[in-house]
């Protein structure tokens, strides 16, 4: 029967039995090219973008979080729990370094230090230890404020005991050395102190006590000179005799100073240097707050009169007076790090403003940088609410 319809139909099984010819096997080997090309040309497209869009984005959230921070800061500069006293009789700052960066809440609760060139700087405490010859761009500003995160009531105060000391109202976790802030019930006084009980950490975590001491005799004994609240103990001098009534508050003095370095993995960073405790005693230590932060410009909202309106903003090599500034206009000039080279086919170029005239039209203010680093300039301005 097989026999039979293969002499029928030859035709038909010898079709049959043939393959695919070289040229056919050529053409779809080349459509296969075509295909896996253009896919691959897609993916590593849509790879390259989402590289680009993941820089971007999480440059975009640091900027946003760096802004957060330092808002919160700025817009409580000044803060001391209590409006202004400076009558007679009036705030007081009975520290004995208190004109240094970090203790000087009274008089300069903000300031700015231009950096012109990398080696110069327009104003800069010496006290303001492990920034000088660190920051490697950008400006820096001081911010001091009471911490107001966490209050303390007082419920006896005894100025004139040996050593004079505050009851609290309930056990607390402040540091000996702490530097603090009292503010009166009715206002009528504000001083700034030092807390200089020694806190011996319980199991709960809580010093145990509920005693704030602001003076010590052995401070006398050692020769050191102090000021205090309450009456002169043997050759030791003293602030005002003063009682800070029931239901006074206690706070904290924060003290911190922003600035650009450079971290441990050589990518810019911006830090803050806080004001803490060491053994017993005011300490300064520096904290990386957001990577990726290469340069920060800094310009001032000052009013030229007394009414209390925005007349300019300057930097701050031309702040005259640091009370008559009302806000600040900040910029960050936020890159990609070091291993995400090729995201950019070609040298970005951006612009910040320097010179705090609000444009960036200056000589100077637009730059081409030579890597391929992917860069973009953040900007806001931030009202200091205790000064309007």
């Amino acid at each position: 029967m097989n026999a039979t319809r293969k002499l029928l139909f030859p035709a038909l099984f010898k079709s049959a039995m043939l393959g695919a010819t070289l040229i056919e096997l050529m053409i779809s080997l080349s459509i296969g090219v075509i295909i896996i090309g253009a896919i691959g040309y897609v993916f590593l497209g849509s790879r390259q973008s989402f590289r680009t869009q993941d820089a971007l984005s999480r440059m975009q959230e640091n900027a946003r979080a760096a802004f957060h921070i330092i808002a919160m800061d700025i817009r409580l500069a000044g803060f001391r729990g209590c409006p202004n006293n400076s009558a007679a009789g009036g705030d007081i700052n009975v520290l004995v370094n208190n004109t240094d960066w970090d203790k000087n809440l009274l008089d300069q609760p903000l300031i700015g230090y231009e950096k012109p060139s990398a080696s110069t700087w327009s104003s800069f405490p010496t006290g303001v230890t492990g920034v000088v010859g660190n920051v490697i761009s950008g400006d820096a500003l001081t911010v001091l404020h009471a911490d107001n995160s966490q209050e303390y009531i007082v419920s006896a105060h005894t100025p004139n005991s040996d050593p004079p000391q505050f009851t609290l109202t309930a056990n607390h976790d402040i540091k000996q050395g702490q530097i603090l802030i009292a503010a009166k019930p009715d206002c009528s006084r504000v001083a700034v102190l030092q807390n200089t009980k020694d806190c011996t950490y319980n199991s709960s975590g809580d010093c145990g006590h509920k005693f704030i001491q602001h003076d010590t005799v052995s401070s006398c004994s050692s020769g050191n000179s102090r000021k205090g609240l309450g009456s002169p103990i043997g050759s030791c001098p003293s602030g005002t005799t003063d009682t800070f009534d029931t239901g006074s508050r206690l706070f904290r003095l924060s003290a911190t100073t922003y600035y650009i370095a450079n971290n441990n993995g050589n990518e810019p960073s911006l830090y803050r240097q806080v004001l803490t405790t060491n053994s017993g005693s005011p300490n300064n230590s520096a904290e990386e707050m957001i990577e990726g932060v290469q340069d920060m410009q800094i310009s001032y909202a000052i009013d030229t009169g007394t009414d209390l309106a925005v007349d300019g903003y300057v930097t701050a090599d031309n702040v005259t007076d640091w009370s008559k500034v009302l806000g600040i206009r900040l910029s960050l000039l936020m890159v990609s790090r070091q291993d995400e080279q090729g995201l950019t086919s070609s040298p970005q170029q951006y612009a910040i403003d320097m010179n705090g005239d609000g444009d960036t039209n200056d000589t100077g203010e637009t730059i081409t940088p030579s890597d391929h680093l992917l860069r973009k300039v953040f900007s806001t301005t931030i009202a200091i609410k205790n000064r309007l």
